[in-house]
């Protein structure tokens, strides 16, 4: 007999397979990529322009929609009234939508650890940076959260979505620009930038949660 719990995980992860299938498909694109790229060597550099699409993907296509569309549709009110908190509606939605992207990371740092094996001028070069190590899953989580927040406070897709991307490419360009100036080398960097990334989705997570207790 399913309880509770699998049952709610359940529920989400029916509500969230248009989404995750969309992932799969942007990480698809980089495995078709990375292949062309080792069979026409004349294409290299095509895996690595390609290196920070995921975090964008996730927040425009996975976070921005998850709560937004919720309000839009009124579905989230079923759920409230099922003896349901919020807050185990929302931890339920975030844990099977935060678990497919930390799989896409990790599915697509395999990819480029083979297309990108060399630091191609420096473990600091952001290709290879944010391709490598602790960033690119810490990154995924804050543009998922980036989404979510963004959707939750809104309640509009077509403002989220939009708004989030934008967001979240503004935070990679301040990511890049901060990062030289720090002044340390690779690993030290990358901790500070994960744990950086990390408050921050701890943050919007909490403003994601306020969001929802504030709507009727």
């Amino acid at each position: 007999m399913i309880g509770p719990a699998v049952g709610l995980l359940w529920a989400a992860w029916r509500g969230q397979r248009a989404q995750a299938a969309a992932i799969i498909a942007v990480v698809l694109m980089y495995g078709v990529a990375a292949v062309v790229e080792h069979v026409e060597p004349d294409l290299s550099g095509l895996t690595q322009q390609l290196a920070g699409l995921l975090p964008g993907a996730i927040c425009l296509v996975w976070g921005a929609p998850l709560i937004a569309r919720e309000f839009e549709t009124g579905t989230f009110k079923l759920a409230w009234t099922q003896s349901l908190t919020r807050g185990r509606w929302l931890g339920a939605i975030l844990a099977i939508a935060a678990t497919g992207a930390l799989a896409a990371a990790a599915v697509l740092a395999t990819l480029l650890a083979w297309a990108l094996p060399s630091t191609g001028g420096g473990p600091m070069a952001w290709p290879y940076y944010e391709s490598h190590g602790l960033v690119p899953f810490a990154r995924v989580l804050f543009a998922l959260m980036l989404g979510v927040a963004l959707g939750a406070m809104t309640g509009h897709t077509r403002i989220a979505m939009p708004l989030s991307v934008l967001l979240a490419g503004i935070s990679q360009l301040a990511g890049r620009a901060l990062r030289g100036r720090l002044g340390l080398s690779y690993w030290p960097t990358q901790w500070v930038e994960t744990a950086s990334y990390l408050v921050l989705t701890w943050v919007l997570t909490g403003i994601a949660y306020l969001a929802i207790r504030r709507r009727a």
